[in-house]
């Protein structure tokens, strides 16, 4: 063996001089693919003006034409970042608060831009090694690092109120009684994770998740007090809403599909919708209300025979955290929460969802209870095609107007109904 290990300490004004001379290699074909976050390379040009200590950087020397030329092994995003930052192709922004705050290199003043290029990198070299030693050596200085997820580089890179505030809401007891979150999922900040996204929710509505949340993160960094409370209060009450829905004696979400993240996801904006309407869950009968949700959950699935319930479980799996599918869900399952939230009739569009629905479900064991087999204004059998002979409304005295406590009746008992059956306003006309 006639490799060997030098450790040094290098100024950036070297590895600057190594860049201009083509004399190191940034990114050898054994290094990872991966992209600082703007935000990750501004910290790290904070960690350098403040003069703090970063990791040691590895490097592979090996000698051409008598002139030395570096290989990273690692720290390959650092040297990047340090360098992008001296060629001026960012400047100073959040989440750096300085003094030098949108400033680029050029501009820093003189003595700054000394300080910084005079401050020194811990460098473990090799020279001399073969490219299998300097794989190894890469595969070793990785091996038992764990990769940190994108929560937990936001937690780095974005401090403040955004993440204070999610960090908090994500402990309610709520969640791990709901099993919203594994122990696992919780350990690498999932849970936080997924609390603001429900947080973008409430502030601008459904996102794309991959690349909107962290410009949430960003932007209310700080954060005035009066509208944070707000939406601290305004998540609050959904998950009030959300635990009467689903009382935990009578219909316990950790025991349904809406503990998963797609449709707890769906559930939250779809009552922070009617909530913002106007709609409440206060003093109403939520039985209707749970038996129709409990209807999602025993139909839903890829190949349901209801049409409407197996495009909502594909939109759970196929591109669920994309704004279309998140829109549509959340629609979905307004149609489920309005006939309770605003005590009236589904207006058309609601109600044509609805007979779709109990069409396709036409089986009594699916629905408990099941629609009657009867009109119940002529006592006679509806034959035929539901959607084609049926008329769908509600009894008098309904307080609530959900797919639970709805009925069919003939089309041609329409008039006797208004006067015999019908306490509510006929079904809307298409």
């Amino acid at each position: 063996m006639n490799w060997k290990w030098i450790s040094s300490s290098h100024p950036i004004s070297d590895i600057r001089d190594w860049s201009k001379q083509q004399r190191i290699e940034i990114r050898p074909d054994f290094q990872r693919k991966e992209v600082w976050s703007p935000a990750a390379r501004i910290l790290l040009m904070d960690t350098i003006l403040r003069n703090i200590p970063m990791p040691k950087v590895f490097l592979q020397a090996l000698i051409r034409n008598d002139d030395t030329y570096r290989v990273v092994i690692d720290g390959q995003q650092r040297i990047k970042a340090i360098l992008s930052f001296l060629h001026g192709d960012f400047v100073l922004t959040k989440p750096y608060t300085g003094e030098f705050l949108n400033l680029k290199f050029s501009d820093l003043p003189g003595p700054i831009q000394e300080d910084f290029l005079s401050y020194k990198i811990d460098i473990n070299e090799i020279r001399n090694a073969p490219d299998d030693i300097v794989r190894d050596i890469y595969s070793r200085v990785n091996k038992y690092t764990v990769a940190l997820n994108k929560q937990e580089l936001r937690r780095a890179d974005f401090p403040g109120r955004f993440l204070a505030l999610s960090e908090e809401l994500a402990q309610d007891p709520f969640f791990e009684e709901a099993k919203i979150f594994t122990v696992a999922n919780s350990k690498r900040m999932g849970d936080v994770e997924f609390v603001s996204e429900l947080l973008a929710l409430l502030l601008k509505g459904p996102q794309e998740k991959r690349e909107t949340l962290d410009d949430f993160f960003l932007n209310y960094m700080e954060w005035a007090t009066e509208e944070e409370t707000q939406i601290k209060q305004q998540f609050q009450n959904i998950l009030i809403d959300i635990k009467a829905i689903f009382e935990v004696t009578v219909f316990d979400i950790s025991k349904t599909r809406f503990r998963q993240k797609a449709d707890f996801y769906s559930l939250f904006a779809a009552i922070d919708d009617c909530r913002k309407s106007g709609g409440s869950l206060s003093e109403k009968p939520l039985e209707h209300l749970r038996a129709d949700f409990g209807i999602i959950d025993r139909v839903t699935e890829p190949n349901s025979r209801v049409k409407l319930l197996s495009q909502y479980a594909l939109q759970c799996v196929s591109q669920a955290n994309t704004i279309g599918s998140r829109k549509w869900r959340r629609d979905f399952l307004k149609c489920f929460l309005g006939g309770t939230y605003f005590n009236v009739p589904p207006r058309t569009e609601v109600v044509k969802v609805f007979r779709e629905v109990l069409s396709d479900l036409n089986e009594p064991e699916d629905v408990c209870p099941s629609h009657p087999p009867e009109c119940p204004v002529c006592g006679k059998e509806i034959n035929g095609d539901l959607l084609e002979t049926g008329y769908l409304t509600w009894g008098k005295g309904e307080k609530v107007f959900q797919l639970e406590n709805a009925v069919f009746i003939h089309t041609g008992c329409l008039d006797a109904a208004k006067v015999n059956f019908l306490g509510v306003q006929q079904e809307p006309s298409s």
